[in-house]
């Protein structure tokens, strides 16, 4: 009986190790999840107040400088899950942002397609990929939802 105790101690040591490193490894993870998520809002915003500003507002809201010069006004970009009936339309915005989904307005003078500038950006060398750009701005956008 001794030696079962003995082995029931060991196990009981190498699980609470265990326990405690798998505590420390998902700390870990969450924290470098949220620095990822982060800094992809950051890249989204710099993105929307490079591109979208102008005509949707610093606030997303539609109500940019060039707002009041646009034939059809911009959409309220804050109001996009509410909308959708409650869940955020994550990849039909990224579809749209990439231009692989058509719209009405865009890719007119009125709303122009990004995503065409991203890429040659992209291939000039100046900046990261299109689709991480898109990635970016799409996740900006689904953490401005009222």
């Amino acid at each position: 009986m001794a030696s079962y105790r003995a082995e029931a101690q060991r196990t009981w040591k190498v699980a609470a190790f265990a326990v405690i490193l798998l505590g420390a490894l998902t700390r870990t993870a969450i924290a470098e999840e949220e620095r990822t998520r982060k800094a992809m809002l950051a890249i989204g915003s710099e993105e929307f107040q490079e591109s979208c500003a102008a005509c949707h507002g610093a606030d997303a809201s539609g109500r940019g400088e060039l707002a009041n010069k646009l034939v059809k006004p911009p959409k309220n970009l804050t109001m996009l899950a509410e909308q959708n009936g409650g869940p955020f339309p994550f990849w039909r915005v990224f579809d749209i942002i990439a231009g692989d989904t058509t719209v009405e307005d865009h890719d007119t003078s009125q709303m122009p397609l990004f995503s065409q500038r991203m890429h040659g950006q992209e291939t000039a060398g100046e900046f990261p990929p299109a689709p991480l750009r898109v990635l970016a701005l799409t996740h900006y956008l689904e953490s401005i939802q009222e």
